[in-house]
């Protein structure tokens, strides 16, 4: 019997080497897992794909996300070209803006987030193509197919993906979320239907253990950062997290991360627990679950063995 998809993300920014990349990539793949993707956190996301494909020779790669702020279209459309051709149609390219903290510390504007991702979509699908201008040489198409996935948050972001991508990688959703998305993606893929079946993935981070006080306040830690993020402190507070999105505008951090809301969009506690909530992530219309490990490669592969493929 055919085992339910399921990914992990690598967060190599973290203080990773190239060697542990290869380590996580082939552990997730002998361990029976569909994906395994890279964040763009301090790291060159398709550099790292490019690591993990040659590791590899059956599971998915995949950026989650890239910024398209740091890459001429023209640029990612013929690195992903080779990627997807390198790796035999295994990649898979997930687009995103990044945050306003992130890029302003290099010096990037971000004066119109969603329309630029939509315009930097269609641009990146016409060079894959084989449309544009002749520089050195005339343009060719891409030989293998890139699936272009939307990182999405809001609803807004989620309908217009459904418009423009292939798939959406949202994060830190709860199901009763996700359950939400359905009717915003019909809405948006009816006016794309030629791009067919639109995949719903989603990061889950995850804590395995016993003491489940200890987790959260490992959650906390690790999570911190993402509070200074004003497009995840706009979703918390809309999903009714109002006194949690006002301690972290506040700068309260990870403290800010009340139990009510770790426990919303995290897989915390044993084993039999955190597969719970992934089975109603999977009822509530998740197709690739990414799980989210806490930081290092120590605790990935924690993570990958806890939670093999059933």
């Amino acid at each position: 019997m055919a085992t339910e998809p399921i990914g992990v993300a690598v967060i190599p920014g973290a203080g990773w080497r190239a060697a542990d990349v290869r380590t996580v990539a082939r552990a997730a793949e002998d361990a029976g897992f569909s994906a395994v993707l890279s964040t763009e956190v301090n790291s060159d996301s398709l550099a790292t794909v490019a690591v993990m494909g040659g590791a590899t020779s059956r599971i998915r790669v995949g950026t989650w996300v890239a910024d398209i702020y740091l890459r001429h279209s023209f640029t990612l459309a013929k690195g992903a070209a080779l990627l997807a051709d390198d790796t035999g149609g295994r990649f898979v390219l997930g687009l995103g803006v990044s945050h306003q903290p992130v890029n302003a510390a290099l010096g990037i504007a971000m004066a119109d987030p969603a329309g630029d991702l939509v315009r930097y979509t269609a641009e990146l699908r016409d060079w894959l193509a084989g449309k544009g201008p002749v520089t050195h040489l005339p343009q060719q198409p891409a030989p293998v197919a890139v699936p272009v996935h939307h990182a999405t948050l809001g609803m807004r972001a989620v309908e217009r993906a459904a418009e423009n991508a292939d798939g959406i990688m949202p994060t830190f959703w709860s199901p009763e979320r996700v359950e939400r998305s359905r009717e915003v993606i019909d809405r948006g893929r009816r006016r794309a239907p030629q791009l067919g079946h639109l995949e719903v993935t989603l990061g889950i981070p995850v804590y395995v253990g016993e003491d489940l006080p200890a987790l959260r306040d490992l959650a906390r830690q690790n999570l911190a950062l993402y509070t200074t993020f004003p497009f995840f402190r706009r979703m918390w507070r809309a999903e009714g997290f109002v006194e949690e999105a006002d301690r972290m505008a506040a700068g309260e951090g990870g403290a800010a991360l009340s139990d009510r809301l770790l426990d919303s969009f995290c897989l915390l506690g044993p084993v039999s627990r955190c597969r719970e909530r992934l089975a109603r992530y999977r009822e509530a219309g998740v197709e690739l679950p990414i799980l989210v490990p806490p930081v290092g490669p120590d605790a990935a592969l924690a993570v990958l063995d806890a939670l093999l493929p059933t």
